[in-house]
């Protein structure tokens, strides 16, 4: 009862400042413009004239989250709270759609834009989310050419893909045994370098959990350990030390979250480690 309190005596206060400032000063480009989401954060880093952005995730900020964490340096940072954004007199919020739904929708209501982004699951999304936040920002052209220059990459890596022999079987495995199936982004990424997604054979499409027998049956040439902080302990990293699976042979490679959590270009990063993956294995085998 007391933080309604607070926040109806917060919005009273400040909401006809919001509502008539920098959104009537800057018609054409938001001035100053939030993030409530850890994957908005480094989409509105990466496409955001210098000055733009005002305020951040706490996650968005933290490097083992956050691929842009540097360019977080100095901004103000928010847990999603309506209390902690609008002193910030926003012109606009940039929000994930599950994300935050009090807060975005409180800013609505008081007039101010919110952009709300799906979850990227394919290359198609992030190309979208890039647009949709471009056009959000004024930033149009920026995010073109980071369109333009990840689907050259993205070329490139299937041409190499599909230079390489027979796609061996991965499995992507997370803390809990969570793992992702092709109707994901990092499915996504497993595709275009050339591998066949164990995750499917298990009947998940998108993501759900393999428990370690699960593991064995499916026989993966490469478990792919999703890793949180390089030198901390991870749950995931942990069942690649279970007797069964090391008895059973199967190799793996860690690759941090941040690098395929978000629907950001840096996605890419990890198809190219595993192509390079599969040219060791094939020389090897």
């Amino acid at each position: 009862m007391r933080r309604a309190l607070h926040l109806l005596l917060l919005v009273g206060v400040l909401a006809a400042p919001v509502a008539a400032g920098p959104a009537a000063a800057a018609a054409d480009k938001p001035a100053r413009v939030v993030s409530l989401n850890l994957c908005t954060d480094q989409l509105a880093l990466l496409l955001a004239d210098p000055g733009q952005i005002v305020s951040v995730t706490a996650l968005g900020a933290r490097p083992e989250e956050s691929l842009m964490a540097e360019r977080a340096a100095g901004l103000a940072l928010n847990h999603g709270d309506l209390e902690e954004v609008l002193p910030l007199r926003p012109d606009l919020a940039i929000a994930g759609r599950y994300t935050s739904r009090f807060t975005a929708a409180a800013l609505a209501r008081l007039g101010i834009s919110v952009l709300e982004l799906a979850h990227a699951e394919s290359f198609a999304d992030v190309r979208a989310n890039i647009r949709r936040v471009a056009a959000a920002l004024g930033t149009e052209a920026r995010g073109a050419a980071l369109i333009a220059a990840m689907d050259r990459r993205i070329d490139r890596l299937r041409r190499a893909a599909d230079a390489l022999g027979p796609a061996p079987r991965a499995l992507i495995y997370r803390a809990g045994g969570h793992t992702l199936g092709p109707d994901s982004l990092a499915g996504a990424v497993l595709t275009l370098a050339g591998f066949e997604n164990a995750a499917e054979a298990y009947g998940i499409a998108r993501f759900g959990d393999v428990p370690v027998d699960g593991v064995l049956a499916l026989s993966p040439d490469l478990l792919i350990v999703g890793v949180y902080r390089a030198e901390g302990p991870s749950l995931a990293r942990d069942v690649t030390q279970h007797p069964a699976i090391r008895a059973h042979g199967v190799e793996t490679l860690a690759v941090p979250t941040r690098r395929w959590g978000c629907g950001v270009p840096a996605a890419l990063d990890v198809a190219e480690r595993l192509i390079a993956w599969r040219k060791a294995w094939e020389a090897g085998s």
